[in-house]
């Protein structure tokens, strides 16, 4: 009798040990993951997050991290802060919008593993999350994303946003970095030189000695400005707090061949800012040829852009440039006249 209750009792506590050994085989994909875990996408405390890292299959890798109060690209240079707000918000609203059929899976999966970024997101210098984002769902109103650890992919969207999100995780280095020239208040600008090589005559210089004390001299005759309007000088000054390119020219661009060219010739201006430290800023802008058979508002041909041009910073990195950004700052000497 004792025998038969030791079987007894040693075959119940086999099936427990088999119970839950087979329950943990079955959460090894999941890797722990269960419940709404594996589509628990969201970062709502997203002012924790230091550091994101976005990986591709090229391979390209960027990483963005948090010092002090700007964000860095790949351990240099100042990032982009529209870009750092957008993704910041998206991973805050993101969120799983359905299901995926269990048939469409392995086609998600393996398109995922082909084309698909890997995203890692820190918190306080600790990796919080790892998910991925594959391609757009068929109606283009969401995207496949799996969490790190879970088997299984979701549809995520952002309530209200219509359209996908994997645009919003890339890595080409260049579209994350700050396209500011220059961002300087008036109170650490020493000088500001402005050279118009068509038009010496409106080529000016501005030293900054104190607020009160500003002194513009044409760069042409060497004579200083006696009756400078107070307002239009101050306005110019505060031009340069954020000053902003378009674009990055980068090699693969068929323009960036003529670079050495473009540096030998004639620029349309030639702005050079030095501030109380030293520091020497230097913008050169040229023209970029119209499209043919292009008119101007008088119908007749137009020769060259009107709205862009071609840049240089510090006679090195390569940009486009508005006319409509550079406005404020491409004024000729008898613009401070009062």
């Amino acid at each position: 009798m004792k025998k038969n209750l030791i079987y007894l009792l040693v075959f119940i506590v086999l099936l427990v040990v088999a119970g839950w050994l087979l329950t943990r085989n079955n959460r090894e994909g999941t890797l722990g993951l269960e419940g709404n875990e594996r589509y628990a996408f969201a970062i709502k405390d997203t002012g924790d997050v230091d550091k994101i890292i976005i990986k591709d299959k090229t391979p390209s890798e960027i990483i963005l991290k948090r010092d002090d109060h700007h964000w860095t690209v790949n351990g240099s240079g100042r990032a982009r802060e529209d870009a750092i707000e957008i993704l910041l918000e998206t991973l805050y609203r993101m969120e799983m919008r359905n299901f995926i059929p269990e048939r469409m899976q392995p086609t998600v999966i393996k398109r995922m593993a082909v084309r698909g970024k890997e995203v890692q997101i820190y918190k306080n210098g600790k990796l919080a999350k790892t998910f991925y984002v594959g391609t757009e769902a068929h109606d283009e109103m969401a995207t496949y994303m799996l969490i790190k650890g879970s088997d299984q992919p979701f549809a995520v969207h952002i309530p209200g946003f219509n359209g996908f999100l994997s645009t919003r995780f890339f890595t080409q280095e260049h579209l994350w970095r700050s396209r500011t020239i220059v961002s300087a208040r008036p109170g650490i600008i020493r000088s500001i030189e402005m050279t118009y090589p068509d038009s010496s005559s409106q080529s000016f210089e501005l030293n900054v000695f104190s607020p009160d004390s500003v002194y513009i001299k044409s760069l042409q005759s060497g004579e200083v400005m006696r009756n400078r309007d107070r307002v239009k000088t101050n306005l110019f000054l505060n031009s340069f707090r954020n000053l902003t390119y378009e674009g990055l020219i980068i090699p693969s661009d068929p323009i960036y061949s003529r670079k050495d060219s473009l540096l030998a010739s004639n620029p349309v201006f030639r702005l050079k800012l030095t501030d109380i430290d030293g520091k020497v800023t230097t913008l050169s802008g040229y023209r970029i040829k119209g499209p043919e058979e292009s008119l101007n508002p008088e119908l007749e041909p137009q020769q060259f852009d009107p709205d862009r041009l071609h840049g240089f910073i510090n006679d090195d990195k390569m940009v486009l440039l508005q006319y409509f950004g550079l406005n404020p700052i491409l004024k000729p000497k008898d613009y401070f006249l009062k």
